[in-house]
């Protein structure tokens, strides 16, 4: 997979239909017989994939892409999936590298980016937005958010560091850079750069070419925010070429992060021209998708979801 480009342009086999849609999909998900970990590939140097798979085929769905960045004090991993995979990671690690996980970025709170956290050792230094740290310690929970996987003796496996607008880690080839750009999918979002390798893990804040599920229910995720957090994002960080977004099981290029930065900016325009024109929300959404939005799958739940809460300021 070290030619990205080239599965950049075969992005037309990313998965449509990626995502969650509500709190059926934790259930699904705790229901449907455990999907084995996808393989794991080098995508630059000491840079592996353990790439999505199709969360339309609920029997391989195994949750978000984990980056997996082997450094010379250990590996960090970007993400850990579902819940189940705490030994798989372990396993897979040791096919390139026999140096312990040491490290885990969380870009967010989500069962499906936060899931195996629990399940690796408890020396590990767990990372993340001070906002997502917040989410996970929660004590009320929903399926979506995952905080019960951090309470009790687990909640050892909270953050133990985290940042407010940027932090950097390592230095050298090993540098890794963390942003925060405001509210978006959730209120806690992070953007992590490897800064050697020039790419950037972007969690759900570009989940692939498709209208985001937006978690404002639960996460303090923000549709009226999302767009000005991507021109931030497109704003503030340079030097990266490839992008690894939060559920495509290719590479995808900076070029898309724009195209899809716009997209939604688009959105937010059709949303902002709606309201001031005084129409009904199911028009401005139905408008919206008649449009013609080429390179992009448009989930019509989520257009009219997301043009509502806009509408209602959230």
């Amino acid at each position: 997979m070290r030619n990205w480009k080239a599965g950049c342009r075969r992005r037309g086999i990313v998965s449509a239909a990626i995502m969650l849609v509500g709190l059926s999909l934790t259930a699904a998900a705790s229901q449907q017989e455990r999907a084995a970990m996808p393989p794991i590939e080098e995508i630059a140097e000491n840079l592996y994939l353990l790439a999505a798979s199709d969360s339309a085929d609920r029997a391989s769905w195994t949750g978000g892409n984990t980056a997996v960045f082997v450094t010379e004090a250990g590996v960090v991993l970007v993400d850990t999936k579902l819940p189940g995979y705490g030994q798989d990671f372990i396993e897979r690690v040791r096919e390139v590298t026999d140096k312990p996980i040491t490290m885990v970025i969380n870009t967010h709170t989500h069962f499906d980016h936060s899931g195996s956290n629990n399940e690796l050792p408890d020396t590990i230094t767990v990372v993340a937005h001070e906002n997502t740290r917040a989410n996970m310690a929660r004590a009320e929970c929903s399926p979506v958010t995952n905080c019960e996987a951090f309470q009790g003796e687990n909640a050892k496996y909270l953050p133990k560091r985290t940042y407010t607008e940027r932090m950097s880690l390592f230095s050298g080839p090993e540098q890794i850079d963390l942003y925060h750009f405001g509210p978006g999918h959730t209120s806690g979002d992070t953007f992590v750069v490897f800064r050697a390798a020039r790419m950037m893990h972007t969690g759900d804040m570009f989940q692939t070419m498709n209208m985001p599920f937006i978690d404002f229910a639960n996460s303090g995720g923000s549709a009226s925010e999302f767009a000005r957090t991507l021109s931030k994002a497109v704003a503030g960080v340079s030097g990266v070429d490839a992008i690894i977004a939060g559920h495509s099981n290719t590479l995808l290029a900076w070029e898309d992060f724009t195209t899809f930065t716009g997209f939604m900016n688009g959105f937010l325009d059709a949303a902002r021209e709606g309201m001031e024109s005084g129409t009904a929300v199911d028009a401005a959404a139905d408008a919206f998708l008649a449009r013609d939005h080429p390179g992009f799958t448009i989930d019509p739940q989520r257009v009219h979801a997301n043009m509502q809460a806009i509408y209602d300021g959230q």
